[in-house]
């Protein structure tokens, strides 16, 4: 079967490889989308934070089940299934804590990039057929906003301020309407995707970089309870503590991964609580397939381009610089 491997710093490679054999507890799945994440650009560019080399690349995924091995009691032939990325134990303190992607006997179930692929059965999460396999492919992104959302402990009536609409800002905003919160805006640098977060659920979008300095204000008139930064670059996240009402929570989705200044005091005149989540649990996953089944909105108007699996390595290399495309996802 294909599959994109990483070699190194921007080298990414689609190659021919065996089928892996199945073991106890395991299934295979015929990849239908996966989609590009922010760290499938961030992680193979030659920072400290690259994947390993060699490493199967893609963990948005979703597919169908083509085959069982033993011990499979809950999935069956012809599932439609999201993975998550990790086939976690279930057992450790970590796994017990909600924290799955921290397993230190977790199989890594990376690989979406690819034909098929090997899942454990805990890691599968099977979706009905309303939802379609791109939305299916939504469901790992889209279930970081939940998660990210609850740790912070966000209220019914909160207001809510999202800087930055890639995955993560419209995962958020997503997630903020579902968990009934006041008044949602989004900030851009761009008005390139204000129509998505908008249909998605924010309530307005304002361009930072618009040369009106009053945008946000009129948007918001009164500092948001919760402030969510969501793009990854340097100050963002000062940026977002200096909108933060007093007693208020910013989350720090965007995971800069360079050195980023923050002065302490700016938050603490706030009281301000400051959170870094990671990923998911499996009741995040369980979440999100319902509220896909069951909301008008559909998630798939995020996806603006679906690509074949010889497209990646060179739309990668695009990505990497300034680009215009939105939640792109590959067919293999």
């Amino acid at each position: 079967m294909r599959v994109a491997i990483f070699h190194g710093p921007k080298n990414i490679a689609i190659e021919d490889v065996p089928d892996e054999p199945l073991g106890p507890g395991e299934a295979r799945i015929e990849v239908a989308r996966c989609g590009i994440c922010g760290s499938d650009v961030s992680m193979t560019s030659g920072s400290a934070f690259d994947y390993a080399c060699g490493r199967r690349l893609g963990h948005e995924t979703a597919g169908t089940v083509i085959e069982l091995g033993k011990g499979i009691s809950r999935l069956r032939i012809g599932d439609r299934v999201t993975v998550m990325p990790n086939g976690f134990c279930g057992d450790c303190l970590q796994c017990r804590e909600g924290r799955p992607l921290f397993c230190p006997n977790a199989k890594g179930l990376f690989g979406g990039f690819g034909e098929r692929l090997v899942i454990t059965e805990n890691a599968a999460f099977p979706y009905p057929a309303s939802v379609s396999h791109a939305e299916g492919a939504l469901v790992e992104p889209i279930a970081c906003g939940r998660k990210a959302l609850m740790g912070a402990r966000m209220q019914k009536g909160d207001s809510v301020l999202v800087i930055g609409a890639g995955s993560m800002g419209l995962a958020t905003i997503y997630w903020a309407r579902q968990l009934g919160a006041g008044r949602i805006v989004v900030a851009t640098r761009t008005d390139a995707r204000h129509e998505t977060a908008l249909a998605i659920g924010a309530d307005a979008a304002v361009s930072l970089g618009a040369g009106d300095a009053d945008a946000l204000a009129r948007a918001l008139p009164e500092p948001p309870q919760i402030v969510v930064e969501c793009i990854g670059k340097p100050g963002s996240l000062q940026q977002a503590i200096g909108q933060v009402r007093i007693g208020g929570a910013v989350i720090s989705l965007g995971m800069c991964t360079q050195g980023d200044t923050v002065l302490p005091a700016t938050a603490a005149f706030k009281e301000a609580t400051l959170h870094f989540p990671v990923g998911y649990a499996p009741q995040d996953f369980i979440e999100t397939i319902r509220a896909f089944d069951a909301d008008a909105v559909r998630p798939e108007i995020m996806v603006s381009e679906v690509l074949p699996l010889d497209a990646l390595p060179a739309l990668i290399e695009e990505m990497r610089g300034n680009h215009t495309h939105q939640k792109v996802q590959i067919a293999p």
